[in-house]
């Protein structure tokens, strides 16, 4: 299996009995564009999920964060040599209200504000705790004033931070996130 193909999601629940089941064994296919390598929405929920249940997928939301108390899995796989500055032709942050369109927290800081660094273009925030792990290859943490190398292996927690990925290497670079909702009361203005 590559990295960009579908992944296999099997799900458990509850028979009308209580008996625990297999309910679902099936391919997710990935709902990126291709430039910015693979994303999988392996399972969300936009609120508290009650259990034991049938294994039917919780409400959720298409957008790209989960709301306060909901939770979304992913998969990312960021392609090799993947620079978001590449996919903007400039340094400048992405567009401010398609960013807020998907879910992002809108950034009250002027373009040029997070400096030159590779892959500030791709610099963005949501209302999320996020919990990732390194699967594959290896992944660049951009932030401000800062650089985190992550291999295969290594855990980060992002608390709501403005943050990029880029991957400087010649494989791609896979990890897994869990991002739950929280409330965030904005980017700091600088």
């Amino acid at each position: 299996m590559t990295d960009y193909e579908p992944i296999r999601r099997v799900v458990t629940g509850h028979d009308s009995t209580g008996k625990a089941i297999i309910v679902r064994d099936e391919q997710v296919p990935s709902i990126s564009p291709p430039e910015f390598g693979g994303r999988w929405a392996i399972w969300g929920a936009d609120a508290t999920v009650s259990l034991p249940n049938d294994g039917t997928a919780p409400d959720e939301t298409d957008k790209q964060f989960p709301p306060p108390g909901g939770v979304k899995v992913i998969k990312l796989a960021l392609p090799p040599k993947y620079n978001p500055d590449a996919l903007t032709d400039t340094t400048e942050l992405l567009d401010p209200e398609l960013l807020a369109q998907l879910g992002f927290l809108v950034d009250p800081n002027p373009p040029g504000t997070y400096g030159s660094r590779p892959g500030i273009a791709g610099m963005h925030a949501s209302a999320t705790v996020d919990c990732v792990l390194q699967l594959s290859g290896e992944t660049v943490l951009i932030l401000e004033d800062n650089e985190v190398h992550l291999k295969p292996g290594d855990s980060l927690v992002l608390n709501g931070v403005v943050h990029s990925w880029r991957n400087d290497g010649n494989e791609p670079s896979t990890l897994i996130g869990i991002m739950v909702g929280a409330d965030h009361s904005g980017i700091p203005k600088r």
